[in-house]
């Protein structure tokens, strides 16, 4: 008879039953909740106060670290007899105090088994103090330079010297000994000044105060031994070892108190979940069947449209909804939505292959059109760049070779033999100077846009500089420059042609602001993977804002030469652009009158090569 009635009720009816049933679980659920709430935040505190105790404790041991480390052996340690880093401990110390007072005054420390932790936490803390303050005063005791046990060894050792008792290299030997335990602790060292010590105690025991000054010496290094490893040098013995184990003990004990005041949470948690649970049981056995007619009424037609989209996502709209899930035929809301996504999918195909269709046409224009954009910009580029050029660099040979033809076609009726060789002279140097340019030009324009190819190959370093040294050795003697070389043969990885050209215009670069009578090194050095070449002039060098314009490509730089010698500005382009085709790098060096020096990296033959 229930039943009939819950079969004759409405779905609004159903989803009222269904929403009273889950509000009366969230009530129980709520007053639950605020139980546990209450017991949770006493043991949350609790826990805080903990980290608390953990993180004074951390930070107890960096103060101790510190003055380990560091204060220990400053001056004003033994002066004042106190540091930063022992008031930072001791005001640790104090809050360390505050937290356990707090801590055994809340309820959950009265429970076993967290009492007893708190009480041994309690102990290893003060007797981490009882430690540290026989630590503290040791070090005091142990001293430095002037001061303590240390100051009183130096003061002996001092008079030793001073009184002449003792033989120079036998003191000498005795501070050695002394000064590598004490810098090194080297227990050996230590063992041998005790031996040494004793010897000279014996050696000079016809001289009475040598003999007292001596003793006094060596049971104040002994006794300094002793208190070094009271305090510990070592990983196994010491008040330091002792106290970092008292500093892991309290750090596992204080983990050990966090995990008991979890462990009794996680119990008051599970006797409130069995209340819970208990309680939630008996509703949901009156309000089982309910539940489930309702949820299967309403959720079960969603749930399986929701998969048969969800199939549909994954095919990316390849296929329309399966029959499995949702029947078209069916004539409730929920067929009809099948029917309407059938349609809907079909024509978000029809778009799909509409967009790809145009994606792909885009996508290869723009490829074509970013493909012209680069070309045109370096067209532009190298245009802007040949005119800036020649009609600043070209402008001057081409300007003096029309003046001389002008000169001498209006008057070479009167020009004497020695005034034709000169004009002829002139023409011919300037006509010469346009070909350099234009064939520099020509040069740094195939290097810009790819046109010269690399051949990179095993050459002679030392040859190739040889060789280049030798073709401009006659223009340094024209200068009255002498070229020394140092050179070591060695295998590069590189391009013969293109090498030859770097080191050719280098070394002209040098000759050319190089005064008379200077001389102008070439060496080479290497390392485990690169060869280098080091070619230095003590000519008219370079400020730093010269230097800077150097590599600029979007600029022509040069100057005259120390003999008005003239270039194109692109040698040093070349010379870079060359180095980084193969691998290599170009520095520049220099001072204003004083002198440039350039250094040529190049990668080395490997054996594996």
């Amino acid at each position: 008879m229930t039943k009939s009635i819950f079969r004759n009720l409405s779905i609004r009816k159903k989803l009222f039953l269904s929403h009273f049933m889950i509000l009366l679980i969230t009530v129980i659920v709520i007053i639950l909740s605020v139980k546990v709430n209450d017991n949770r935040k006493e043991m949350h505190q609790m826990m805080n106060q903990l980290d608390d105790i953990r993180n004074n404790i951390g930070k107890q041991s960096a103060a101790r670290q510190a003055f380990l480390m560091n204060e220990r052996f400053t001056e004003s340690f033994y002066i004042t007899g106190t540091s930063e880093s022992i008031n930072i401990y001791q005001k640790m110390v104090k809050q360390i105090d505050s937290s356990l007072v707090l801590i055994n005054e809340n309820k959950i420390a009265s429970k076993s088994p967290i009492a007893e932790k708190i009480v041994s936490i309690t102990r290893n803390i003060h007797a981490q103090e009882a430690f540290f303050e026989r630590i503290v005063d040791s070090v005091k005791q142990l001293g430095m330079k002037d001061y303590g046990l240390i100051g009183a060894l130096v003061q002996l050792k001092n008079e030793l010297e001073n009184s002449k008792l003792m033989d120079l290299a036998d003191i000498n030997q005795l501070d050695a000994l002394a000064n590598d335990y004490l810098l090194n602790r080297n227990e050996k060292a230590a063992i041998q000044f005790d031996s040494l010590a004793r010897k000279l105690v014996f050696t000079y025991g016809n001289n009475p105060s040598a003999e007292t000054i001596l003793d006094q010496y060596r049971k104040t290094f002994v006794r300094i031994v002793k208190l070094e490893r009271s305090i510990g040098n070592n990983s196994e013995v010491g008040l330091q070892n002792e106290l970092l184990a008292q500093s892991k003990n309290n750090d596992d004990q204080l983990l050990a108190t966090i995990q008991s005041v979890n462990t009794l949470f996680e119990a008051n948690l599970d006797q409130l979940e069995t209340i819970f649970y208990s309680l939630l049981g008996i509703i949901l056995v009156i309000g089982l069947l309910l539940s489930y007619l309702v949820s299967n009424a309403i959720t079960k037609p969603l749930i399986q449209l929701n998969l048969a989209t969800k199939e549909v996502v994954e095919t990316k709209f390849k296929d329309d909804i399966n029959p499995d899930f949702i029947d078209e035929s069916r004539t409730d809301e929920i067929g009809q939505l099948a029917t309407n996504f059938n349609l809907a999918i079909r024509k978000i195909r029809r778009s799909i292959k509409i967009i790809q269709d145009k994606s792909e046409s885009l996508q290869s224009k723009n490829k074509q059109l970013l493909e012209n954009e680069e070309t045109l910009k370096l067209i532009s580029s190298q245009k802007d760049q040949f005119l800036s050029i020649i009609s600043h660099d070209m402008r001057a040979p081409l300007t003096s070779i029309v003046s001389f033809l002008d000169y001498y076609k209006n008057n070479f009726k009167s020009f004497t033999a020695a005034e034709i060789e000169f004009v002829s002279t002139n023409l011919n140097t300037h006509v010469k100077k346009v070909l350099e340019m234009l064939d520099g030009l020509l040069l740094w324009s195939k290097a810009q846009t790819g046109e010269i190819q690399m051949n990179l190959q095993p050459i002679d370093l030392a040859q190739t500089i040889t060789d280049v040294v030798a073709v401009l050795n006659q223009s340094a003697i024209n200068k009255k420059i002498k070229i020394e070389t140092n050179l070591h043969s060695q295998l590069i990885w590189a391009d013969k042609n293109m090498t030859a050209l770097i080191i050719r215009n280098t070394l002209s670069n040098a000759i050319k602001y190089s005064n008379e009578q200077s001389v102008i090194e070439v060496n080479t050095k290497r390392n485990k993977t690169n060869a280098f070449v080091i070619i230095k002039d003590t000519g008219v060098g370079m400020n730093q804002d010269t230097l800077s314009k150097l590599f600029e490509s979007n600029s022509s730089f040069t100057t005259f030469g120390t003999a008005n010698e003239k270039g194109i500005g692109l040698g040093l382009l070349l010379c870079k652009n060359f180095m980084d085709k193969m691998n290599g790098s170009i520095e520049i060096e220099s001072v204003a009158g004083e002198g440039t020096t350039v250094n040529l990296l190049f990668p080395l033959v490997s054996r594996g090569d």
